[in-house]
């Protein structure tokens, strides 16, 4: 004999309306972990400027490092952020973040994470924008840094 049931229709919206309460209280934890880690970004993203200028001779070589592997365009917005270039190339986030993060950045780990939560996304440009700004300042060259 089968052990196999049928479910009443009853039952059936019964466990379809318990799946979708709990569907939307995943997606509520979900969007709330993704707005407090736009909030610590936000508040690690303003140091950036600081930490660049602190650290700024630890930060070289690994600059160097960097943008040697990067590709060119990458090289060239490492050089000269541009929030258009971003908001025409969303996927260049994702690269720009982990070498932000590889310097050791503030912010840029948290907006790693928040891009795995959520991927690519405009709202995160002023972010990016906020961190690149100050290692562009380190007026990195093909062949090092300029004085």
């Amino acid at each position: 004999a089968s052990q196999c049931r049928t479910r009443s229709p009853l039952a059936m919206n019964a466990l379809r309306d318990k799946a979708k309460a709990a569907a939307g209280i995943i997606a509520a934890k979900a969007s709330a972990a993704k707005e407090a880690a736009v909030e610590k970004a936000k508040k690690e993203a303003e140091s950036a400027t600081e930490y660049v200028q602190q650290k700024a001779e630890e930060i070289k070589p690994k600059l160097r490092a960097a943008m040697a592997g990067a590709e060119p365009s990458i090289q060239e917005f490492l050089k000269h952020p541009d929030v258009e270039y971003l908001k025409q190339n969303p996927d260049v986030i994702v690269v720009v973040c982990e070498i932000l993060a590889f310097l050791g950045i503030p912010g840029a780990a948290s907006i790693c994470m928040l891009i795995g939560m959520s991927g690519p996304a405009d709202m995160l440009i002023p972010l990016v924008m906020a961190m690149a700004g100050p290692v562009a300042s380190l007026r990195v060259s093909e062949s090092g840094f300029l004085k």
